[in-house]
């Protein structure tokens, strides 16, 4: 163990600003995204410095994922070749332990003659770990660390991203790449869009013809992107999406889940929206999800969709008449109610909660159990006033601004959907707008109330190629995240965007990809200043 502290380092850092020591600084003074609650400098002009191998001590088994995680991303970044042991003291250079005292999501990073990474979960040290990696510098062929203690807290629960396998591929290294960037910024959930119309990409074993050849991923694949999140904090929610966005289980199980309409001229072929009236398809959802949620094990949460169903394809078709007979279901929208009751029970009996897109109507006889968390993103199908009335949770997904759509739907504008990094710091948990002139939103965002029942956010990453994730994803992510960590606004746009441009060098490290995003900070599609007075 080699380490001492050398003085007048935090000049390199920027931190000492002549103030006496085991004082408050501002929590904006230093270089972390999202911006800590808490900063006290524990030191003036000083700093911890470690020259080579370096000792840990931690008591869980499990911690000893996170130190390889920490020790790869010190290389990475700094390319200094650095050993971390494990040690049996707890004076080791670095101390993890977490402390049953502390809230899920506290952490607190202590910085004096060692290291000291304390929080109330293994995901709450993982996001100490990314705060430790954010301050640490390195001179030559040693690394430094600022003399501080942090106390840091998120305002949400739910802090969310969204990849879309099902439209455009994505490789693994790339989704590697993506768990990284979301660990860094300290993004706790991952939702992957496994199923629409253009793609099934789960390789489920009970219905081996459902996977789409051209999205060749395995249970294994799979299994190995859970543990490598998991290694990081962060946690993998499947999403299965039914009964709509689901042409390719009518197409290629016709038969399970296709429901043919006479009276419309409507086939199977033409068909996207799954049999909800027949007891053959509900067995084999049951099964399905019984398959995702033994690969995604380490999820509390499933998706089960629930948008964009078109009804009117279950009217004047006899199985279904008799199936809403039956089940005393008035009407479409009745039958489409009884299917959401449905799955929640098949998503509870696998000890998970479900989550569904903002898709069904307010009026109703059957009633949505309130265990359900819905995500409100378009504001067509109800408004998130009229859910939070009602008592639903809710994940803010608003279309503007947290929508990245880099092409592929048929509207112009929408094709263009990639927002600056400040127009995103202008939002915040409780908006909903849209760029289309159909929504209720369109000319006035929604702006309400502050509430307990918006338990997040999530960035939706729709329709893009998985080369374009990282250069879109970088610098908007961490805005985001920000807004949803700190309720409000902590400092300037300009001034925290800086902290996004430091740390983006040495996530570029991590991750080994450069590549930026171009940025048309403060216009709209059409080019117009939306900061100009």
């Amino acid at each position: 163990m080699k380490r001492k502290s050398l003085f007048a380092i935090l000049l390199i850092f920027s931190i000492a600003c002549e103030r006496p020591d085991n004082t408050t600084t501002s929590n904006s003074e230093i270089d972390i995204v999202p911006i800590p609650k808490e900063v006290t400098v524990n030191s003036e002009n000083e700093g911890l410095l470690f020259l080579d191998n370096i000792s840990v001590y931690y008591k869980e088994k499990k911690i000893s994922n996170l130190v390889s995680v920490l020790e790869s991303d010190i290389k990475k970044s700094t390319s200094i070749d650095i050993n971390l042991k494990k040690s049996i003291t707890a004076s080791a250079d670095i101390v993890f332990e977490i402390d049953s005292d502390l809230a899920k999501e506290e952490y607190e990073l202590d910085i004096t003659d060692n290291i000291v990474l304390k929080g109330g979960s293994y995901g709450a040290l993982a996001m100490a770990k990314s705060s430790l990696l954010q301050i640490m510098n390195h001179v030559n062929q040693s690394i430094v660390f600022p003399k501080i203690n942090i106390k840091d807290h998120p305002d949400s629960e739910y802090r969310g991203l969204l990849i879309d396998l099902a439209r455009m591929y994505h490789d693994i290294p790339t989704l590697k790449q993506i768990i990284d960037l979301a660990a860094y910024y300290k993004v706790n959930y991952l939702q992957l869009h496994l199923s629409d119309d253009q793609s099934f990409t789960f390789p489920s074993e009970k219905y081996p013809k459902l996977a789409t050849p051209d999205r060749p991923y395995s249970k294994k694949d799979f299994r190995d992107l859970v543990d490598y999140a998991d290694n990081r904090g962060v946690i993998i929610i499947p999403e299965f999406d039914v009964p709509g966005h689901s042409y390719q289980l009518v197409q290629v199980y016709p038969e399970i889940f296709g429901v043919k309409n006479n009276y419309l001229q409507i086939d199977t072929k033409k068909s996207n929206v799954v049999n909800i009236a027949s007891e053959k398809a509900y067995k084999a959802l049951d099964e399905i999800i019984g398959e995702m949620v033994e690969v995604f094990d380490t999820s509390p949460y499933f998706h089960i969709g629930g948008d964009e169903a078109w009804l009117p394809h279950y009217e004047n078709v006899p199985e279904v008449e008799a199936f809403m007979e039956k089940h005393n279901l008035e009407n479409v929208h009745e039958l489409f109610r009884y299917f959401l009751v449905r799955m929640n029970e098949t998503v509870k009996k696998y000890d998970k909660q479900m989550f569904v897109w903002e898709g069904f109507r307010r009026e109703g006889t059957i009633e949505i159990p309130k265990d359900v968390v819905v995500f409100g993103f378009e504001t067509m199908y109800q408004l998130p006033s009229h859910l939070l009335e009602d008592g639903y949770s809710m994940v803010n997904t608003s279309w503007t601004p947290l929508y990245l759509v880099n092409g592929g739907v048929k509207n112009p504008r929408a094709q263009r959907a990639m927002w600056s990094p400040e127009y995103i710091y202008s939002w915040n948990k409780w908006r909903w707008e849209h760029w289309w002139d159909q929504t209720p939103v369109y000319k006035k965002p929604m702006q309400l109330e502050k509430t307990p029942l918006v338990i997040g956010g999530q960035m939706c990453s729709w329709e893009q190629a998985g080369e374009a994730e990282i250069p879109t994803l970088r610098k908007r992510l961490p805005t985001f995240i920000e807004r949803v960590w700190n309720e409000d606004e902590v400092i300037p746009f300009k001034d925290f965007f800086k902290k996004v441009e430091v740390n983006d060098s040495r996530l570029s490290k991590i991750i080994n990809d450069k590549r930026q995003d171009t940025l048309l900070l403060g216009y709209d599609f059409d080019g117009d200043c939306l900061w100009c007075n």
